[in-house]
């Protein structure tokens, strides 16, 4: 099996890619050993990953899709919002797919128990992350993903087994 963390990249600064507080909260996830790290192609999450995991081995364009612009959804503030989302606009649902289908892919990059980071931004990876809940039975509630929380997913032979989420 291997395993995907994918992770909302860290505090965004206004004169700086990162605050420092938001680099100093990556540096301090540092340790975990990935064998493959990967961001979406913009600079704030190019360095968050680099600050967990110590480098930075591709940019993913699928892990920033071409959605129509940041708040093609609107903002939500809880799970429990996206999940609503998820299940009333079939262009919510059609885009977690294809997500799914981006981190399957990038987990099958990996060996077994080998691991996969991939850090991008709040929607692109609440959506997915609902979706993938909902398929495995499980319950989400909460807020939305805070900076560096996210989740990790066991792959089976691309199969998702299961779903622990990550909150700072």
């Amino acid at each position: 099996m291997s395993v995907l963390e994918v992770r909302r990249h860290a505090e965004r600064g206004m004169a700086t890619v990162l605050t420092p507080r938001g680099e100093a909260a990556a540096r301090a996830l540092h340790g975990t050993k990935y064998a493959l790290v990967v961001s979406s192609p913009l600079e704030r999450a190019q360095r968050t990953a680099e600050l967990i995991a110590g480098r930075l081995d591709a940019t993913e364009p699928g892990l920033l899709p071409d959605i129509g612009g940041a708040g093609v959804f609107g903002s939500m503030a809880t799970l429990a919002e996206w999940r609503a989302l998820l299940r009333s606009e079939p262009k919510a649902r059609a885009f977690a797919n294809e997500q799914l289908a981006t981190w399957a892919r990038l987990a099958g990059r990996v060996g077994p128990k080998e691991r996969v980071l991939a850090v991008s931004h709040g929607g692109i990876i609440e959506l997915p992350i609902v979706a993938l809940a909902e398929e495995l039975g499980l319950a989400l509630d909460g807020p939305s993903f805070a900076n560096l929380e996210g989740a990790v997913i066991t792959y089976d032979r691309r199969k998702r087994t299961t779903l622990e989420l990550l909150r700072t």
